[in-house]
């Protein structure tokens, strides 16, 4: 699709936590973008985004797509619905901003691919950290080579929720749910993106204890001999974190700190020092505003600014389907190795 002009016109379709808390916040402050309406099934979600936006809520996405004064929408309906209404946006030919993960299965995540290929619509994947200041920063310091060659990756991501605050469909993975699909395709994701590389094995174990596949111990082997051991659950205390060990140091990125943490090796005697580097002007906002309120997380906005930055014909810094493609990939991998008690192989991308 050609570069769109002018302020973008967004519609929202799911309004639940996310829309709630981020998308729909967010889209009535950003440069360059107007929220024009929004949808969902729920009478109660309605009537909260209705308050919040003040724009027409829908009962039905359809209505939402016929719209001809929207030029993008955001998907944050549940995972199973993602496929289904990414295809139905691309068909109307709007351009399209789909939360993680692309599908809950591959066909379906095919069908995404080649509805918006066909189409001639832009579209990208919620993988928000990519654009969070202080992962690009941690990039572009591993990309320097500042701890040297990577050698190994630990990461956990953690999100605990009480059984009855849970949403119906994340408690089962028939439609969605589980923490590979919801927590461990981010860092799927973020180590490709960190390291530059595709996972070629993936070996896993889960666990289900009150709902379907709530922990789960990830390990993925990198085609550049990197191995990365993860851990992600429901069940565990809040963490959302990424550990790089190189020859040189370590650097470790936590979304829930302001800074990152970078040792090195003493040049003299034993043991190993805090390295320094200066962040730069949006990593040193970001602190800025930590320091006043420390739940924070500026991606959801840099995210939905980036599509906008796309849409007008602007370099791409957000995943792309195929990049969700290859998150769904592993994460399915991962499902079956966990089945199977064996690692599985990936295919090249």
């Amino acid at each position: 699709m050609t570069a769109e002009t002018g302020p973008i016109r967004f519609g929202v379709i799911g309004c639940g936590i996310i829309a709630y808390w981020a998308h729909l916040r967010e889209l009535r402050h950003l440069k360059n973008a107007i929220l024009v309406a929004a949808a969902d099934p729920d009478a109660g979600a309605r009537q909260r985004a209705s308050r919040l936006a003040h724009v027409p809520v829908y009962e039905h996405s359809d209505e939402l797509l016929q719209r001809d004064d929207i030029d993008a929408v955001v998907i944050s309906a549940p995972t199973h619905l993602h496929a289904q209404l990414a295809v139905a946006a691309a068909k109307a030919r709007k351009n399209f901003y789909l939360e993680k993960p692309i599908a809950a299965t591959a066909q379906d995540a095919h069908c995404v691919i080649a509805a918006a290929q066909e189409a001639g619509v832009s579209a990208a994947i919620g993988f928000n950290r990519r654009v969070h200041p202080l992962f690009e920063q941690a990039r572009a310091l591993i990309a320097a080579g500042r701890i040297g060659r990577i050698r190994a990756v630990l990461s956990t991501f953690c999100e605990p929720a009480s059984p009855d605050l849970v949403p119906v469909w994340k408690r089962q993975r028939l439609t969605g749910g589980g923490v590979l699909l919801d927590l461990a395709s981010h860092h799927v994701d973020l180590v490709r993106w960190f390291l530059n590389c595709e996972a070629t094995a993936v070996d896993a174990r889960l666990s289900t204890e009150i709902s379907e596949d709530d922990s789960a111990w990830l390990r993925l082997s990198m085609a550049d001999g990197t191995e990365v051991s993860s851990f992600f659950s429901f069940r565990a205390g809040l963490a959302d974190f990424l550990e790089f060990i190189g020859e040189r140091g370590t650097l470790r990125v936590d979304r829930h700190r302001r800074s990152l943490s970078v040792r090195i090796g003493r040049r003299l005697g034993y043991g190993v020092k805090n390295h320094l580097s200066f962040p730069g002007r949006e990593v040193l906002a970001y602190q800025m505003v930590r320091l006043l309120r420390p739940s924070y997380d500026p991606s959801y906005r840099c995210a939905l600014s980036a599509f906008v930055e796309l849409l007008h014909g602007g370099e791409r810094r957000l995943a792309s389907l195929h990049d969700g493609l290859r998150s769904l990939q592993t994460v399915l991998a991962a499902e079956e190795s966990a089945r199977t008690q064996r690692p599985m192989t990936l295919a090249s991308a």
